[in-house]
């Protein structure tokens, strides 16, 4: 099952340029999405680097996970200390940034594709990426 890397996450807003792609992915693997809870860390850090406030944060999780919901996105649970070694053993090997590395890490922990337009997964053999943009 395809794991969606964070860059989906922000597409879901209406007013992200990638909107009408993230909703036909929704609707192509509807019941077959996995996010992993490193997904979910980067899009609450990036958010907070943004400046926005708890309660927004708040209410853009809840909005995610009304769509988990209608979606049938399976929240996955990976942060142990065999995904950290995974993690760094990336970072090292392909020089991926530090939270590429951690979404690699989880994706081959519960799978092996990854949907991002991302091309540093593109590094890693045992990772296939389906692009999120044609």
């Amino acid at each position: 099952m395809p794991v969606i890397d964070t860059e989906f996450l922000f597409a879901l807003s209406p007013h992200n340029p990638k909107h009408k792609y993230a909703l036909n992915i929704l609707e192509k693997y509807m019941g077959k999405l996995l996010v992993p809870d490193t997904v979910l860390f980067e899009f609450l850090i990036v958010l907070r680097s943004y400046g926005r406030s708890s309660q927004d944060i708040r209410d853009a999780l809840k909005a995610l996970r009304k769509i988990f919901s209608i979606y049938s996105i399976k929240e996955m649970y990976t942060i142990n200390t065999h995904l950290l070694i995974i993690h760094i053993d990336l970072m090292e090997k392909y020089g991926l940034p530090f939270f590429d590395s951690l979404i690699a890490a989880s994706t081959l922990i519960i799978g092996d594709e990854i949907i991002s337009d991302d091309r540093d997964f593109d590094k890693i053999p045992d990772l296939k990426r389906i692009p999120l943009t044609p």
